[in-house]
């Protein structure tokens, strides 16, 4: 599975052929002649002949039965209630012309290009909490696939098979693919910068280094700390490199110094609106977020790791997470391949995390847990390896990968998904608040909001044709102040109003006109 290579330049020859050639065969084939683009796209036709001629039907089939199966499990996520989070950001970022939301960075939430996606995804299908998950919901499942490809070109094809089983079936992930973030973005983005480099190493093309460097920037759009991921895929890309070559060493190189100061070009015009506006450093160092030194990096950080943890094995429970963790050591001591994406990944993370003083938040290290998935299944593919050597010699590799892959997807996304949903602050108060306020309101009312429910309660209103802004002020004279707050706080209906610059003797008694568990509405006449 992890054989060495043995094309190093001047020794055994460059390696020829397609995108991900097997090492375990010489290839017959003649390097495509032409244009650097023309090259990867006679490349990208060659993967797609060959590995539909080397993967058999059922692998095929149970491929996509777990695609379409990890999609219907972010499917069920996207269908739950509102947070406040994405309806604080798309209230803020998304309801703006384009020129405001590119440079708006006054708060870390707008994650730039998944915002503007989300503008566009709610303008065809509606402010609702699908048209607004869209986007995340797509590129969640998208990254499924790339993510098998990346697998399958490192290592094989029953490895990836499992890897894609976790990735599809594991709820965090799931989590991150049904919310209006741009985590799942910067994943595709950066699982396709991956797959680019890796065929950058085998093919020294150079329009395959600017496609990498295109989706590095995509990626870093989507979510500024892809910067972590992006450093992790140029240092893979240059350790693969020296292990394997040394006539042609310099010229890659070159090439992948033309394509990083491509990805750094591009993010930097990505990124032009926010700069000009805000600054450089507020992307990494968000004045929101208070101040970072190495004091309270210090005293955070385990707080923040253990945070991590938690996030991941929640789900699915600390036996099967350690587990995985073994799993991940056993990978690192038998394949050459993972300690290597390995390295790139500390490397990647760990500097920078320290120049910054920052922790960060579990959202931030998702990406994290696809490299992970990778060292389980390897060690997994090696335990059964074993169990087929030792103990029922029968067992073909074909039928224990299936079966191993549909156990980790059933017993990731059975038991796990209850508590993703769970754990999310899902708010079904804003879109019945919403309903009440559209049935009862007249055009004389006019209403206020405590601000905890200010941009859930809007956004319900948005997609029901009310814009929220337009009921703020004064009553007319006999019209009622519909007031929603968060009861939780204990406020009192003369603390609520006073909130609105407005005084309770203005108004009679307030009523109650609904209450739930976390926020009451009530009514006061003016007088």
């Amino acid at each position: 599975m992890d054989r060495s290579s043995t094309h190093r330049d001047g020794r055994n020859g460059p390696r020829t052929g397609s995108i991900h050639r097997s090492r375990g065969r010489q290839s017959t084939s003649v390097k495509p002649q032409g244009k650097a683009g023309e090259r990867f796209r006679t490349d990208l036709k060659d993967v797609v002949a060959r590995y539909g001629k080397q993967t058999s039907p059922a692998h095929k089939r149970f491929f996509w039965s777990l695609i379409l199966a990890g999609a219907a499990l972010r499917a069920w996520l996207v269908w739950q209630p509102i947070t406040h989070d994405e309806a604080a950001a798309y209230m803020a970022f998304a309801t703006q012309d384009i020129r405001g939301l590119l440079s708006d960075y006054s708060l870390p939430g707008n994650h730039i290009f998944h915002t503007l996606l989300t503008k566009w995804s709610t303008g065809l299908f509606g402010s609702n909490v699908v048209g607004l998950r869209l986007p995340a919901f797509v590129a969640g499942v998208a990254v499924l696939p790339v993510f098998y490809l990346l697998v399958r070109s490192l290592f094989n094809r029953y490895i990836a098979l499992m890897a894609l089983a976790m990735a599809a079936g594991f709820p965090p992930l799931a989590e991150l693919s049904a919310m209006a973030h741009g985590y799942s973005l910067s994943w595709l983005f950066l699982m396709l910068s991956f797959v680019l480099a890796r065929h950058f190493v085998r093919e020294n093309n150079g329009f395959t280094v600017i496609l990498m460097g295109v989706a590095g920037a995509l990626a870093m759009w989507s979510q500024p700390t892809a910067m972590f991921g992006m450093i992790m895929v140029y240092l893979w890309t240059l350790f693969s490199m020296l292990t394997k070559y040394d006539r042609s060493l310099g010229e890659r190189l070159a090439l992948l110094g033309a394509g990083l100061l491509v990805f750094l070009l591009v993010s930097v015009l990505l990124y032009l609106p926010v700069v000009i506006d805000h600054g450089a450093d507020q992307l990494f160092r968000h004045a929101s977020e208070g101040e970072r030194n190495w004091r309270t990096f210090t005293a955070g950080y385990p707080d923040k790791v253990l945070d991590l943890w938690m996030w991941i094995a929640d789900p699915v429970g600390w036996v099967v997470a350690v587990l995985g963790f073994i799993g991940l050591f056993q990978a690192t001591y038998v394949s050459a391949k993972y300690r290597t994406l390995l390295i790139a990944l500390a490397l990647g993370a760990i500097p920078l995390s320290l120049v910054l003083a920052d922790a960060g938040d579990p959202w931030q290290w998702s990406y994290t847990v696809f490299f992970f998935m990778i060292g389980g299944a390897i060690g997994l593919f090696y335990l059964l390896k074993f169990i087929q050597d030792k103990l029922l010699p029968r067992l073909g590799k074909r039928t224990r990968t299936n079966w191993a892959a549909l156990v980790l997807f059933l017993g990731f996304s059975i038991p796990g998904s209850t508590v993703v949903r769970n754990r999310v602050n899902h708010l079904p108060e804003a879109a019945a608040c919403a309903q009440e306020l559209v049935s009862g309101m007249h055009p004389i009312d006019r209403l206020c909001m405590d601000a905890f429910w200010e941009a859930p309660v809007a956004f319900e209103l948005r997609g029901r044709g009310v814009d929220a802004a337009s009921l703020t002020g004064r009553p007319e004279h006999g019209g009622l102040l519909f007031v929603v707050w968060n009861d939780q706080k204990g406020a009192t209906p003369d603390l609520a109003i006073m909130r609105c610059d407005l005084h309770i003797r203005d108004f009679e008694t307030p009523n109650v006109v609904r209450d739930w568990p976390r926020m009451e509405i009530f009514a006061a006449r003016s007088r």
